[in-house]
């Protein structure tokens, strides 16, 4: 189909509503780490269904809900932490994303964007932490704005039935941070995170999506300590059965691939490097001027991070 009718139809379908929100769906345990918290500043399985198409020039606002739970604490050899009992990690969160397509503007033959997305947490955490001492409860709650993300500038190519988007996006710690508490809304590290994204349309009502990152994180001064790197790739395969309806397969894969230090040294002798694969169906409804998605990730070989289940639900609306 031409590409000005498959714009329409992608901004009908949600395609950018999927795409980078800050939202904190962990948080900072001082016996959990791969990264600090055991959590990280972009949220995993956000960008799945036609990740690498950008909207049409224009105004857009997208709405990300997402509800995470876990009841396990994996730790660095796959099985449930010996040092971590009775875990049960509860986390909501909301985030806006605001996104500008340029119209009229282009660079190296690409259009060009710009996002800020503003994220709101919900947070509770509840665990018996066994130490050389003995066992002590811990328990936390905490509500709030957490760290807004800046992309200034992205990148949109579009050949054919192949479709990519090339971005850069700093997430700043603007969420409360204390560390006497058990959770907080915020990291309290800044992180710069290059990705890119790619749709392959095969056939008319197939699809094949991925966003790849890299995380580079900066040290939080209040603790010294520094969360290693992160490598992530959100995913999806869907089958359009109507012009207005699509069901797929949604996940992503997190694998941290440098050490978390703290005060110059490699954290638990094994940089405590996280790892998660997650996927689970998905079905999406979109009109011109609305759309939704329902997603389900459960969470299996994990490393060093709570183990559990995501539910995303976004939407997505134009406005100028």
């Amino acid at each position: 189909m031409p590409f000005s009718a498959f714009r329409g139809y992608c901004r009908a379908f949600g395609v950018p509503m999927l795409a980078g929100a800050a939202i904190a769906s962990c948080c900072r345990v001082s016996t959990v780490h791969a990264t600090e918290g055991g959590g990280s500043n972009y949220p995993v399985g956000v960008n799945t269904l036609l990740s690498g198409i950008q909207p049409a020039p224009g105004n857009h606002i997208y709405v990300y809900l997402q509800a995470y739970e876990a009841t396990t604490l994996e730790g660095n050899d796959g099985n449930p932490s010996r040092s971590v009992s009775n875990f049960s990690l509860h986390a909501q969160a909301a985030a806006f994303r605001f996104s500008h397509v340029w119209r009229d503007v282009t660079f190296l033959g690409a259009t060009l964007e710009s996002r800020t997305n503003i994220p709101f947490v919900n947070l509770d955490l509840h665990f018996d932490a066994h130490t050389s001492k003995g066992t002590a409860y811990k328990s936390g709650h905490a509500t709030g704005l957490s760290d807004l993300t800046v992309g200034p500038l992205f990148l949109g190519w579009h050949l054919g039935n192949l479709h990519q988007i090339l971005g850069l996006e700093f997430f700043l710690p603007t969420g409360s941070y204390d560390t006497s508490e058990v959770v907080n809304p915020g990291r309290h590290y800044y992180s710069m995170q290059p990705n890119y994204a790619v749709t392959w349309l095969p056939a008319p009502n197939v699809e094949f999506s991925a966003r790849a990152l890299y995380s580079v994180n900066s040290v939080n001064r209040a603790t010294d300590y520094h969360s290693g790197n992160e490598f992530i790739v959100d995913y999806n395969a869907g089958y359009r059965l109507t012009p207005m309806w699509q069901i797929g397969v949604s996940g992503y894969f997190y694998k941290q691939v440098t050490d978390d230090t703290q005060h110059g040294r490699s954290v638990n002798g094994n940089g405590n490097r996280g790892q998660a694969f997650a996927v689970g169906p998905s079905i999406a409804y979109g009109s011109r001027k609305f759309s939704v998605a329902l997603k389900y990730q459960r969470e299996m070989l994990v490393r060093n991070r709570p183990e559990g289940n995501r539910f995303w639900l976004q939407m997505y609306m134009p406005f100028q």
